[in-house]
């Protein structure tokens, strides 16, 4: 018993310091080892439970009850309780980088996709307003028909891999995107979606209005490729459904933009905003009131703390901007619409 003790800590103590060593090493270096090789091979074991209907989150989420409530029932110090799950916790801290938050120091895909254009200031800011909302009428759907999340999935996972391995990142398996009940459980605190590393797949909030969801999910998948850049996954999720046979994917890509480009707008030019939104046709007015009812149905608990915590951890990860990284797909489209790429 003691024997084996020593060799559980012997194993923790080489994984930790492998762990904490891949810290340093080169982004380059990451790229080949870690995106050539050990992200791949961990979405190919992955695809193996595709088959599982709901999210992989619960049961994650009940088998660490179910340990804790037998250790802290069972006998034993509570020094080495404590121990213990302290073990498990670092354990899972890990092997999420394992798992997939060492794609942070992969070559980043500014330097994939590196942005030439001077940053927006208030007329380019205007004028971008103005093209997100011709975009978006461009883009009127020909149908009003929404496909079930389980659809949308399937619809868009091919047009998502393409632009994935358009900027050199590797895909194989299947990136399940599931939705994550109740209702509003990830809306109250501020997000749409999320990608689980435990679980190898993601999630959306069911609670989200049907326009949203090719968008968010294409997002989230982004992540499942082992894109790590929140602005970048924007991007990609906005290439991709513009390139969606499909007209209502077309429109969810183009009404997510027009969202985050009228959001910066108004925050520094509120009124002007109002006048320009007020000319905008009535379905395009009623399809922006109809979402932003949908979000006003799961209020934000604690906004403030959610994007403080959030905006460090980005930061952490080596994501400069935080929270602010979420926008840089204006600056993207832009560059792209620049090279003739988009």
């Amino acid at each position: 018993m003691i024997l084996r003790s020593r060799h559980k800590i012997t194993g923790i103590v080489v994984f930790s310091f492998i762990s904490v060593l891949a810290f340093f090493l080169s982004p380059g270096l990451l790229e080949k080892v870690y995106g050539g090789f050990i992200f791949p091979l961990v979405r190919l074991i992955f695809s193996i439970l595709i088959w599982i209907p709901f999210p992989l989150i619960y049961l994650v989420l009940f088998l660490l009850l179910v340990w804790l409530a037998l250790l802290f029932r069972g006998k034993g110090s509570f020094k080495n309780k404590a121990l213990r799950s302290g073990t498990l916790t670092l354990s899972l801290i890990f092997l999420f980088y394992w798992l997939w938050a060492y794609n942070y120091k992969r070559i980043p895909f500014g330097a994939r996709f590196p942005v030439t254009l001077a940053s927006v200031d208030s007329q380019a800011l205007r004028e971008e307003l103005q093209f997100a909302a011709q975009f978006l009428l461009e883009n009127s759907p020909g149908h009003r028909s929404y496909p079930s999340i389980k659809e949308t999935e399937g619809m868009i996972r091919p047009w998502v891999d393409s632009v994935c391995r358009a900027y050199g990142y590797r895909t194989p398996g299947m990136i399940r995107v599931k939705a994550l009940y109740p209702k509003g459980l990830l809306l109250r605190i501020r997000t749409a979606g999320f990608y689980f590393p435990h679980g190898g797949e993601a999630y959306i909030d069911p609670g989200l209005h049907e326009l949203q969801v090719p968008f968010t999910m294409a997002h989230e998948m982004g992540h499942g490729f082992g894109v790590a850049d929140e602005g970048a996954c924007n991007f990609i999720a906005l290439m991709a459904l513009h390139r969606h046979p499909d007209s209502m994917m077309r429109y969810s890509g183009a009404m997510g933009y027009f969202r985050y480009v009228a959001g910066a707008y108004r925050f520094y030019f509120p009124e002007d905003y109002q006048q320009f939104r007020d000319q905008l046709p009535l379905q395009v007015q009623d399809d922006l009131n109809q979402i932003n009812a949908r979000l006003l149905k799961y209020p934000d608990i604690f906004p403030k703390l959610r994007d403080r915590i959030y905006d460090r951890y980005l930061k952490m990860q080596g994501i400069d901007e935080g929270l602010a990284s979420y926008d840089r797909i204006i600056d993207m489209v832009r560059e792209a619409r620049r090279r003739g790429v988009w």
